[in-house]
Parts: structure tokens; C-alpha cells; sequence
């Protein structure tokens, strides 16, 4: 249960129909609307929340500064929410510690597997982020780097996945649904640019992340 989320957009209409929607899920108990950088980190000060969204576009700290100075002195999970996708911003956001980044036309569906994701301890990146931070270099076979740095559990479920298990096998296995390990799996994929599971097993050999 996702006891208190805390979203922020300077847009009102927006940010009402974003917290209906994160209402409307399942795991969420109450959602709190700001529309600055100051009022949230105001309001964190008071409670820390279990989750924070975060819109970049906003008057005065924009949404960058706000998630640094979130990072900056708690361990709350952040996902960025925004139509600014450029490949710049996005890096930025995730090297400042954010824990996944959607655009604002992501479906309901991708916002909720999005949450899961970082709730669990993971990093988000849709495959429409994936594509704008892919990094490959032409003429460069041997080089590989990820689009974003796999957290402990992504590793710890890369490996059942190497060891030739399904997501249910690995759900029954971590005590997780099997919607949380698909959810980590898409991630695993994405930030490997992997298409297919052959595919991502066999960068992982190759580059040694698992054994």
C-alpha cells in the first residue's frame, strides 16, 4: 500500500486529473496536489511521503532543482513526469537520482507498472524513454553501456531470468506478483535495450553481469 503520494504540477487542471487517476489505482490511500517546488518541499518537511511525481515545467524551482533537493536530503522514491523528453533532460534527471522518468502521455497503465517498479526498489524507464537515451555508437561492436544503472533486485531477477525462469517461477520464488517481476523485467530490457530475452540473456553473459 502506497499510504501517501505527493504530486506536483503547476498546471491545476493536469495535476487534478493525474491524482484522480493515481487514486483510482489499487495500492494508492491519499494523493496531495502542489503546483510549486517550494510548496512540495515544504509539505516533506512535515511528512515524508511514500512516493513523490514530480512535472519538470514549473515557475520559480523547476522540477530538475526540486528532485536535487528532494535527493539531497531524503531517501524518497521520485518519478519525473513530463512532456520535456529530451535525451539532456532526462539524463540529467536520472544522474540527480531520479528513480524513473514517464511522459505525460504515458497510458495508466505504464504510470501504474511505473510505481510498482520503484516502489519495489527499481528504476523505470518506458520504452519511449529508452529509445531517446539509447547510446549506441556506430562502428563501436564492442562497446555497450546501459541506458540507466540496474538496482540490486533488477540483478537478483537477471539472473533467474539467465537461469532460464519464467516471471512466475521468479514471482513464487521472490514472494512478488508476477505483474511486479514483468514490470522489472520490461525495466531490465529497456536499460539493456534488449528486444527479445535471448537478446538481454546474452548481453549479460557477454558483459559479466551475471556469473
Amino acid at each position: 500500500m502506497y499510504n501517501l503520494i505527493y504530486l506536483a504540477d503547476d498546471h491545476a487542471i493536469v495535476a487534478a486529473g493525474i491524482a484522480h487517476l493515481l487514486r483510482s489505482l489499487t495500492n494508492t490511500r491519499e494523493v496531495n496536489v502542489f503546483h510549486s517546488g517550494n510548496e512540495i518541499l515544504a509539505a516533506i518537511e512535515q511528512k515524508k511521503p511514500s512516493l513523490v511525481i514530480l512535472d519538470i515545467e514549473m515557475p520559480g524551482m523547476n522540477g530538475i532543482e526540486t528532485l536535487q533537493k528532494i535527493k539531497s536530503t531524503t531517501n524518497v522514491p521520485v518519478i519525473m513526469l513530463s512532456m520535456n523528453d529530451e535525451k539532456y533532460i532526462i539524463r540529467e534527471c536520472m544522474n540527480l537520482g531520479a528513480n524513473g522518468f514517464l511522459p505525460k502521455d504515458c497510458s495508466i497503465d505504464e504510470l501504474n507498472e511505473a510505481i510498482d517498479v520503484v516502489m519495489d526498489g527499481g528504476t523505470y524507464l518506458g520504452e519511449k524513454i529508452a529509445f531517446i537515451l539509447e547510446t549506441k555508437k556506430a562502428g563501436a561492436d564492442n562497446f555497450f553501456e546501459l541506458l540507466s544503472p540496474v538496482t540490486k533486485r533488477e540483478l537478483q531477477i537477471l539472473e533467474f531470468i539467465c537461469d532460464g525462469m519464467t516471471c512466475k517461477e521468479i514471482a513464487d520464488k521472490l514472494y512478488l506478483s508476477t505483474r511486479t517481476v514483468e514490470a522489472h523485467k520490461k525495466s531490465i530490457m529497456a536499460k539493456f535495450d534488449a528486444h527479445t530475452t535471448g537478446k538481454l540473456v546474452s548481453l549479460a553473459v557477454k558483459h559479466k553481469y551475471v556469473k
